[in-house]
């Protein structure tokens, strides 16, 4: 499911992803920045983590090395822009860990990850603020919804199996 309902959004450059997840913030917290834990949920399956650092603080790396099922492999660095425990996590493409700028992003996007409480369960909202129409366009165009929506949805089914 999308979501319109943050008139911040700018529909021609930003994307977004949204899920109730039957687990508390906490346990949501912990998925998304202990390494052995986001392995197993972060790439739409049957795509495999080979190696992953997630180092949840400003400035910390974010770096995800995957095989694809055809063989190929994709490294994906990152930089962690803020850490807030249980309540949101944002990194962006655009530089790298220490706040080195990269030359040619992968989609030039900021993305945040909001873990919102609502009673027992968590509202989990991914949003990725692209910097230019076209990379959000083509980010859309490369399976954003899907691809973003299907690690909500193992994030999901796999979280509630945490007893926290």
């Amino acid at each position: 499911m999308t979501t319109d309902r943050d008139p911040a959004l700018d529909p021609a450059r930003d994307l977004r992803v949204e899920r109730l997840i039957p687990a508390p913030a906490a346990t949501l917290w912990r998925c998304l920045t202990e390494a052995d834990r986001l392995r197993r949920w972060w790439v739409p399956n049957p795509v495999e983590i080979t190696d992953l650092v997630i180092e949840p603080q400003p400035g910390g790396r974010f770096f995800t090395h995957m095989r694809l099922p055809d063989g190929g492999e994709h490294r994906v660095e990152m930089m962690i822009l803020l850490a807030e425990p249980q309540r949101s996590l944002r990194f962006t493409d655009l530089m790298t860990a220490g706040f080195v700028p990269v030359a040619q992003p992968m989609f030039g996007f900021a993305a945040e990850i909001a873990l919102i409480p609502e009673g027992a369960a968590t509202r989990y909202v991914a949003t990725a603020r692209h910097a230019r129409p076209q990379d959000a366009t083509r980010h859309r165009e490369m399976g954003f919804h899907d691809g973003w929506g299907t690690v909500a949805d193992q994030l999901a089914a796999l979280a509630p199996s945490f007893d926290d």
